[in-house]
């Protein structure tokens, strides 16, 4: 059992907001590999436009990433920064934007409907935007955790530039506007993925992982130094996309990602490393294999602009960007994250939580991360080798493994609700 203070329980929210979140962003996981497996055909010449790839794209980023970036950011920032959460009611709110604002935009997109993709491009915004509000009010007013609130910070100033790059490119497809539309995108993807999922993540997990496993809080001064060099590289990224996309420029932010990515993962090992929960558990094997990932992603990427490796290599760097780093890390905090939740919130009031093994179906996680590493495994193997065949037979068991994560939420759901609390709020009331 994860021992949870007095303080942090008053900090949480009633059980039922951040499952929303997070059972959507299962949902959204199915859609996505349902698409993509539907266009895999396709992926070796994939290089953006509208269509079915297009929309599990983005089924991935909005859906799957985001969703899960702001349930849990939601609920984990007010406890590590020690500030509640401005308003529950703006929480619920911002779920009822993003969810129907992904769906019609990923409709739109797979119809080559720039109008609809729109209509669900200004819901997310929206959405968005109330998110990007209750993130500023408690970094504001937070406490504590000094390299968590830059974390936060530098990925809602990354967040806000992709909302508007976003909406610039919603306004091209739709109106015509003249803009260079792969400078945009790629600058977009910059923000999107390194800038505000990528620092959120390394944020987070400054918290999250130690928590987990019962471990000390990483160094600050590490938590500083990988900041600095993720910012600079994010910083070098855009001006070389600015410049034309100068290949060493490019090249350069690349190396000072990757310098960021070793920094993160040498500081989260050696918090690790004093854990006082042995072993770590199945969910770490996923989150060392993103960070495998995540190294894959940036060492190609510079590979890309000194045109060492050849361009139909870029479907690759996106599998091991999207799927390989972040669809994997994610899968990984929810694994934990979900039973943790249903375990400080099942029972009476006045009880204590459960064990959070009591909450953990551990066969589907099992059958599911066998799934997942083997999808992504094929889709690289087929991203590399330009064979459709394996691009689709991963896609397929990408298809699988969401469905049997989506059976795990629904099992830790009908746990909880077998446990007696019902997801009642008086379990664990947040102060706010």
């Amino acid at each position: 059992m994860i021992p949870v203070s007095a303080g942090a329980r008053g900090r949480l929210l009633p059980v039922s907001l951040p499952m929303r979140y997070f059972g959507a962003a299962a949902a959204f996981q199915v859609l996505a590999w349902g698409l993509l497996l539907a266009g895999a055909d396709a992926l070796a010449e994939f290089r953006g436009g509208l269509g079915p790839l297009f929309a599990a794209l983005h089924c991935v980023t909005l859906g799957v990433l985001v969703m899960t970036a702001v349930g849990a950011s939601l609920q984990m920032l007010p406890v590590s920064t020690r500030q509640p959460l401005r308003s529950v009611a703006a929480a619920r709110a911002v779920w009822w934007l993003l969810a129907p604002g992904v769906l019609v935009f990923a409709a739109g997109a797979a119809a080559f409907e720039p109008r609809l993709m729109a209509l669900g491009a200004v819901a997310v915004f929206a959405a968005l935007a109330v998110y990007s509000w209750l993130l500023f009010a408690n970094l504001r007013h937070a406490r504590g955790m000094p390299a968590i609130r830059a974390y936060g910070w530098a990925a809602l100033a990354c967040l806000v530039a992709t909302l508007l790059l976003g909406m610039a490119l919603v306004a091209h497809y739709e109106h015509g506007i003249a803009l260079d539309r792969a400078a945009f995108a790629l600058a977009h993807l910059v923000l999107a993925s390194y800038g505000f999922m990528g620092l959120l993540a390394f944020g987070l997990s400054c918290f999250m992982l130690p928590m987990f496993a019962l471990a000390p809080p990483p160094s600050g001064r590490l938590a500083s130094a990988t900041l600095a060099a993720a910012l600079a590289a994010l910083a070098l990224a855009l001006a070389a996309i600015a410049l034309g996309r100068h290949g060493p420029l490019l090249a350069l932010a690349c190396a000072l990602g990757l310098a960021a990515a070793v920094l993160h993962v040498v500081m989260m090992e050696r918090s690790l490393r004093a854990r006082l929960r042995p072993p770590l558990g199945a969910a770490f094997l996923l989150v060392r294999v993103s960070w495998g990932c995540l190294a894959g992603s940036l060492a190609l990427g510079g590979a890309l602009a000194l045109e060492l490796a050849p361009e139909r290599l870029a479907v690759l760097f996106g599998v091991l960007l999207l799927p390989g780093w972040l669809l994997t890390f994610v899968l990984a905090v929810l694994q934990r994250i979900v039973p943790f939740l249903a375990s400080v919130h099942a029972g009476a009031a006045g009880r204590g939580p459960a064990l959070v093994s009591a909450m953990t179906p551990e066969r589907a996680l099992a059958a599911h991360r066998l799934l997942h590493l083997g999808a992504v495994a094929l889709l690289a193997a087929g991203a590399a080798s330009d064979v459709a065949m394996l691009a689709s037979a991963g896609a397929a068991l990408g298809l699988a493994a969401a469905i049997v994560f989506g059976a795990f939420i629904v099992a830790v759901l009908l746990r909880l609700r077998g446990s007696g609390s019902r997801g009642r709020p008086d379990v664990l009331q947040p102060t706010n």
